[in-house]
């Protein structure tokens, strides 16, 4: 090659700038809120877990709250969503014609061809609107596999050994009908399952007066992610992908999230291939973008308010009571089994009533670069991704039979597969006694009293975030 074409590759180097490839990144960010797929949130998980091997002890109940797979965008999602066709062949436009403020900080060529390629799928339509993908479905099955697989005593083929509960939407029944089928496979459809539909159980605060109008209705309900939005960090993440995609201009931040739902739902529907759209984002700004979410769950559905508590006390009432009939009767009960569908609301709430994931601090609008939010508890990426649970296993022991047990019964606590961690429990199991003493009076105290009254809540809840505020001004 002589010297003359070497230099005229330099300067092409030298005009076009050093290329930035995010989509094919050997370690990428894959935390992406409540769409992440449950295989990224659960990498942890080891494939020889075996917390639910307890010495000395025989599972006898099963109770789980179980969140749905991946599913297509929702109804008020895919007109947004559709628009990206036009600005990918603005972005072409902008990359043909090097339309770049800075050409250090373009996408690079194989993240540009991804791109070009994607196109808009027509059964992303309103009649399959929300319902489960292909992924979410077998998913759904692989879990209930894999539940079977550790506990195959209590998931046996007798059908009145179950009770499922799924809201009344297609959503919740098509993961019902997915798990039933990993459990019994072809047999599944010839088996009359035991089922309800509980709408106030699985879906408590939709019919909490107080909780609609104090935090669902509330304007002041988003304030802290929209404070963070407001930020100069958060506006620069947005300036940064617009100068990526080659735009003279900052981008509407409602495009940039609308890429972004776009980037991870192409990652929850395929764990397996590449976005093009996350080739818009740096690991940087994905933290940025799943800290707003987890403002949002925080204040909705989590510590943000305390009422959350109190409406998400219904699940741990649930599972005491199902426990419960088991130790006060020498004799098996049935059902043994007892499955939930449900969405990510409700297993964060949960989860919120139990006191998992408190954070020393709350979780505001100005305090992301501080360490403890760094290293938050409070994390909708691995609390709730697509195919979320919460399970309770109910173990009778022989006492003579581990040396470590000083209660007949003994409770398992798992999220998402793995224990959950209690100070007043060993790597998630625990005596049944300090579960009544502990998550008893939750349960006793739990009634439709805090859903009464909502002018009360709602002066209630507005002077602990006055106390909250104070605090974060204070630190």
């Amino acid at each position: 090659m002589g010297w003359s074409l070497l230099a005229v590759l330099a300067l092409a180097t030298l005009g076009f700038g050093q290329e930035i490839c995010l989509s094919g990144e050997e370690d990428p960010y894959l935390l992406f809120g409540t769409k992440t797929a449950y295989i990224f949130a659960n990498r942890g998980l080891p494939n020889n877990n075996r917390a639910h091997e307890v010495p000395g002890c025989q599972p006898v109940a099963f109770w789980m709250m179980n969140r749905h797979g991946s599913h297509n965008p929702e109804a008020d999602e895919i007109e947004k969503l559709q628009n990206l066709t036009n600005l990918k062949n603005n972005i072409v436009n902008n990359y043909r014609g090097g339309n770049f403020r800075n050409n250090n900080q373009r996408i690079c060529t194989s993240d540009f061809n991804l791109l070009e390629r994607w196109e808009w799928n027509p059964r992303h339509n309103l009649t399959f609107a929300g319902d489960l993908t292909s992924d979410g479905y077998v998913s759904a099955q692989q879990l209930a596999q894999a539940w079977k697989q550790k506990y195959p005593g209590l998931f046996n083929d007798n059908r009145h050994n179950y009770l499922f509960k799924y809201a009344d939407d297609r959503r919740s029944s098509t993961t019902f009908k997915a798990f039933s089928e990993g459990l019994f496979k072809s047999m599944a459809d010839n088996y009359d399952l035991p089922k309800e539909n509980d709408e106030k159980l699985l879906r408590p605060y939709k019919f909490c007066g107080a909780w609609n109008k104090s935090i669902e209705e509330n304007p002041d309900t988003p304030s802290q992610r929209q404070i963070f939005e407001s930020k100069q960090e958060y506006k620069d993440m947005v300036a940064n992908v617009s100068l990526r995609l080659g735009f003279n201009y900052d981008i509407e931040a409602d495009v940039v999230r609308s890429i972004y739902q776009m980037c991870r739902y192409n990652k929850a529907w395929d764990v397996t291939q590449i976005s093009p759209w996350c080739a818009a984002f740096t690991r940087e700004d994905l933290r940025r973008l799943e800290y707003a979410e987890d403002l949002d769950t925080y204040c909705k559905y989590g510590y943000g308010n305390e009422l959350n508590k109190k409406v998400g006390c219904a699940y741990v009432k649930d599972m005491m009571s199902f426990f419960t009939k088991h130790v006060e009767n020498e004799l098996p009960q049935q059902p043994q089994v007892m499955v939930q569908f449900t969405e990510a609301a409700s297993i964060l709430m949960a989860l919120g009533a139990m006191g998992t994931h408190e954070d020393t601090v709350p979780l505001t609008g100005d305090n992301y670069h501080t360490a403890p939010i760094q290293a938050r508890k409070w994390a909708s990426s691995t609390m709730s991704p697509f195919n979320a649970n919460l399970a309770a296993v109910l173990y009778k022991c022989t006492l003579n039979g581990n040396y470590q047990i000083n209660d007949q019964y003994q409770v398992l606590l798992l999220e998402n597969e793995k224990p959950i961690s209690l100070d007043w429990c060993r790597v998630g199991l625990c005596e049944w006694s300090q579960i009544v003493s502990k998550l008893g009076d939750i349960a006793n105290s739990c009634d439709a009293e805090a859903c009464n009254g909502a002018t009360t809540v709602g002066r209630y809840v507005a002077v602990t975030m006055s106390l909250v505020f104070f605090a974060v001004l204070v630190v």
